[in-house]
């Protein structure tokens, strides 16, 4: 459907999307403001020049893509142009005011990122598996929605059409408002000691690993997505006050309840392919630390016919035993775990979900 591609924007995404495409020999041009950021973004991705794109993907900021994606149609208008910010807002409106070529032009806005910034974090599988939101042109024809379906298929992502108006809404819950909180709390540990800091267990580590994120960047995102963050800060602040309250007066069923509405909440993220997390089944396994265990249990796996949906494996070095956790379906769960007590395996208890 499309051969070449032109990348605006050496940056994170615009860069792992680059090297995506090209890991899957489309041609490849990548552009930026910034002499430093393109040169390593294009020996990054081995880039070439390129003429007349069939695809130009914009990754700038947010408060300049306005700009760029009307300069880019209007330089190119036998190119598809899609930009891909994380804010939406009036974007596809202005380019139907400003440009003759609307249906050239869809808004697409990959939902995956690093706390690292920059073309030096970029990643190739950056995207697999993540959801791809696009937003809706009822002008762009079936060349253009080919394309964007292409592209997303070849960075192993899944469309997921909806309004600008829906999109900003969603992301402000789902990501905006997940990175205000991680600074926050990150924010709070510049009152404590170095000397208590040390005690920090990883539960503080994954809560703020989003607060290194860039400051100027995130700085655009938020204000340029002000009115639907405000609904969502708004609600959580609620939330956080009623909590505060019950603290107080010790209403233990109220705080029970505020911890398992967030128990729900987290089991409701889909999981692999969509499916849903709280579907899955964790089976423990004690193995022994020497070759060939782990190739033995994925062996008994395949003759009984069970697929792992996932794993996990705790081992520290010196240590004889290590702890592998299958995930599974609960029906597979039950017959893997049956079979394998058989085989001698140490098998414990399923932990459903």
């Amino acid at each position: 459907m499309f051969s070449s591609v032109r990348v605006v924007g050496a940056g994170l995404i615009g860069t792992s999307i680059a090297l995506a495409l090209k890991s899957r020999g489309k041609q490849v041009e990548i552009i930026d403001i910034q002499p430093a950021a393109q040169l390593l973004a294009v020996d990054l991705v081995k880039g070439e020049q390129i003429s007349q794109p069939d695809l130009i993907l914009i990754a700038v900021p947010v408060d300049v893509t306005e700009e760029v994606v009307l300069q880019q149609i209007s330089s190119n208008p036998n190119s598809l142009v899609c930009d891909l910010s994380s804010v939406k807002s009036d974007l596809q409106l202005k380019v139907m005011q400003l440009s003759g070529n609307t249906k050239n032009f869809i808004s697409l806005h990959p939902m995956a990122g690093r706390e690292l910034s920059g073309a030096e974090g970029a990643r190739a599988d950056l995207f697999d598996g993540r959801a791809w939101i696009a937003i809706e042109n009822p002008e762009a024809d079936e060349r253009a929605k080919g394309i964007v379906s292409e592209l997303i298929k070849i960075c192993s992502g899944t469309a997921y059409w909806m309004s600008a108006t829906e999109h900003d809404q969603v992301v402000a819950n789902l990501s905006h408002l997940p990175q205000i909180l991680s600074s926050a709390l990150a924010a709070q540990l510049n009152s404590i000691s170095e000397e208590n800091l040390h005690t920090a267990g990883q539960g503080l580590r994954d809560v703020t690993r989003l607060a290194k994120s860039d400051a100027h960047l995130w700085t655009k995102i938020l204000l340029n997505n002000n009115q639907s963050i405000s609904v969502a800060l708004l609600r959580f602040i609620a939330d956080l006050s009623k909590l505060e309250k019950d603290l107080s007066s010790k209403n233990e069923r109220n705080i029970k309840s505020f911890l398992q509405s967030g128990i729900k909440g987290k089991n409701r993220i889909p999981g692999k392919h969509g499916a849903k997390d709280r579907d899955y089944s964790f089976l423990p396994i004690v193995i022994d630390d020497k070759p060939g265990q782990l190739a033995w249990i994925f062996n008994e796996c395949a003759q009984v016919n069970v697929n792992v949906e996932d794993l996990s494996i705790e081992h520290s070095p010196g240590q004889e035993t290590g702890l592998i956790t299958l995930a599974l379906s609960q029906t597979d769960c039950q017959k893997l775990s049956l079979h394998l007590i058989e085989q001698g395996f140490k098998v414990h208890p399923a932990k459903y979900r």
